[in-house]
């Protein structure tokens, strides 16, 4: 179970941060993960609750953080404005009209080559881009937006471009695995 790619919409009210619903696809049963949300969403639970949930653990049958749990994370991230999310239709509809974001891959260079969009994206991977902020435009309020294979590099290379000042970075969502359109082998 632990490999598998599941891939959660959750949905919350932004004021009162309750959770108003949930859908759940991806491979295998994923009834557990719409049990969790429909409980929460019966309990009038906040994202908080559910980050704060002790779920069973079990190696062979679940992850140390049960993929709710991480949802909740994230959408706890995007509540606080720790994290400006762009889907992959927001992304190609961008780069479709002639707009030029930096679009930045932040994975290593071997899942590069094995894959990738193929749009002008930029790879720097996220142990480099510290030290290669020089690539990065000189006009902190340029649109950059990064990704990796599920977008949680991509959340940690958007922390790093905030704190060296950049007001306009965006996560593409679900990363490279959630890219529906062709790309590049």
């Amino acid at each position: 179970m632990q490999g598998l790619l599941l891939i959660t919409k959750l949905v919350a009210d932004r004021k009162t941060r309750k959770i108003l619903g949930a859908q759940c696809v991806g491979p295998g049963d994923v009834s557990k993960q719409i049990a969790i949300w429909s409980m929460a969403i019966m309990g009038g639970m906040t994202v908080e609750d559910v980050t704060n949930a002790d779920l069973p653990y079990a190696p062979p049958f679940s992850l140390a953080i049960d993929h709710s749990i991480a949802t909740a994370h994230l959408m706890q991230n995007k509540l606080d404005g720790l994290m400006s999310g762009i889907s992959t239709e927001e992304l190609k509809k961008l780069v479709d009209s002639g707009s030029k974001p930096i679009i930045l891959d932040v994975r290593g260079s071997d899942e590069y080559e094995a894959m990738r969009l193929g749009i002008g994206e930029k790879l720097i991977p996220l142990g480099a881009l510290r030290n290669r902020m020089s690539e990065l435009p000189a006009d902190k309020n340029e649109l950059i937006i990064c990704y990796c294979k599920i977008s949680l590099r991509g959340y940690e290379a958007a922390r790093v471009l905030t704190g060296y000042g950049y007001t306009n970075v965006k996560v593409m969502e679900g990363g490279i695995m959630a890219w529906p359109f062709p790309r590049e082998k």
